[in-house]
């Protein structure tokens, strides 16, 4: 009887045979490929829809001279196009206004231009400033 030789790719008595490569695990990769997802979705979320979000911000306008002032308009426009979002108007009987006025915003944070105007018993004052709503406290706009 003659031997029969083991084909070449078989191993030898002696030798281990050749690791088969593991598999992935499919429910260990969907379950990355979902964390992806959602880490994917709180990142897009975060950068484009929570800084478009309004807050409330506290807004501080310093009268030097009040006494004069009769009225107060504030309007916050867009900066990029001067659509205007949002006006304030507040009206004193002579003497009465403050020296300091606080009021309350509902916007979200970012660049804005504000046109304010005074009315004076002489006349009215008007500027416009570029302020940047943030998270900080309050914003004091000192007038002349």
């Amino acid at each position: 009887m003659t031997e029969e030789a083991p084909p070449d790719d078989a191993p030898a008595a002696n030798e281990e045979p050749l690791a088969r490569p593991k598999l992935v695990d499919r429910s260990r990769l969907a379950r990355w490929i979902a964390l992806a997802g959602v880490l994917g979705v709180v990142l897009v979320t975060k950068t484009l829809v929570l800084p478009k979000i309004p807050e409330d911000h506290e807004v501080e306008l310093k009268l030097p001279s009040p006494a004069d002032v009769l009225a107060l308009d504030v309007t916050w426009s867009a900066p990029e196009n001067g659509d205007e979002i949002l006006t304030t108007s507040l009206h004193f009987e002579p003497g009465t206004a403050p020296a300091s006025v606080r009021t309350t915003v509902h916007l979200p944070d970012g660049p804005y231009e504000v046109a304010i105007a005074v009315a004076r018993t002489a006349g009215v004052d008007s500027s416009r400033r570029r302020i940047t709503l943030d998270s900080s406290a309050r914003v004091t706009i000192p007038l002349r």
